[in-house]
């Protein structure tokens, strides 16, 4: 089982420098276990008791839920691996992420539970949730540029790093304001991949996060398109931009029917 050398002190002294005592940690979960794949798969929270006072940690916890992949194309793996790995590739790159604490995986009597345990992420908030509650939309203009600026960067630096999101919705990622700045990390890296087609890459996140971010005005997404490219715009970009609108109006139209299908 990996443990992080900054949080291994911590961890034993909590009793969880096992994969069983993990396991069996008393963790609240935070939401219902997602059930699919014949397993299950939740989060929950954790308040570790430290000289310097508690230190919080989201323990994730799954059995029998995996992914098929290339590699693995009949079993597949557990889910986690991938999170991990992907955090490992973007941690390894500068890019701002989850901190794990422990991971493990344990194959039993035909059963595979896996463990991922990672550091809060102390200060930060989800875009998402200042969305909702119009702290984006009050800011000053320069205030809410800067914000943009900072996501559109760190979404072109993921993607720089060879890291495809498939999930990239605004309570994915997590902001943290600073001076002249903001400071952006990314969670819920479980249906990441690596894509070799950069292309690929772009459309397909930007399709889900514009789509997600309905209250963002037109002039908001272009500053934010323009930002990811870091350019004036080409008549390659146009033509990805109106792409992008059109599968995001698409997807729109498609989700609401769905709910509308489910008041019925």
């Amino acid at each position: 089982m990996y443990i992080s050398t900054v949080h291994r002190e911590l961890l034993e002294h909590n009793g969880l420098d096992n994969f069983d005592a993990v396991w069996n940690a008393d963790a609240s979960w935070i939401e219902t276990p997602n059930r699919d794949r014949g397993g299950w798969s939740g989060v929950g929270r954790m308040s570790l008791t430290s000289s310097s006072g508690p230190v919080v940690g989201y323990l994730k916890r799954q059995k029998n839920y995996a992914r098929r992949s290339l590699r693995h194309p009949i079993k597949g793996e557990s889910t986690f691996t991938r999170e991990f790995s992907v955090i490992q590739r973007l941690t390894g790159r500068g890019i701002d992420t989850l901190k794990p604490m422990l991971f493990g995986v344990c194959e039993d009597k035909g059963e595979t539970r896996a463990v991922l345990m990672t550091e809060e992420l102390r200060g930060y908030q989800s875009l998402d949730e200042l969305l909702k509650n119009g702290t984006v939309q009050a800011m000053p203009l320069r205030r809410k540029r800067q914000l943009l600026a900072a996501v559109a960067k760190f979404v072109r630096g993921m993607h720089a790093a060879g890291v495809q999101h498939r999930s990239l919705y605004a309570k994915h990622l997590f902001v943290r304001a600073e001076n002249n700045s903001f400071a952006v990390a990314i969670i819920d890296l479980e249906k990441s991949r690596i894509s070799l087609i950069p292309v690929l890459r772009m459309i397909t996140d930007l399709i889900t996060l514009n789509y997600r971010t309905p209250m963002w005005s037109r002039t908001s997404r272009l500053f934010f398109y323009r930002q990811y490219l870091g350019r004036q715009l080409n008549t390659w970009d146009k033509l990805c931009l109106r792409y992008i609108i059109a599968r995001s109006y698409k997807s729109l139209q498609e989700q609401k029917g769905k709910r509308w299908l489910q008041l019925q």
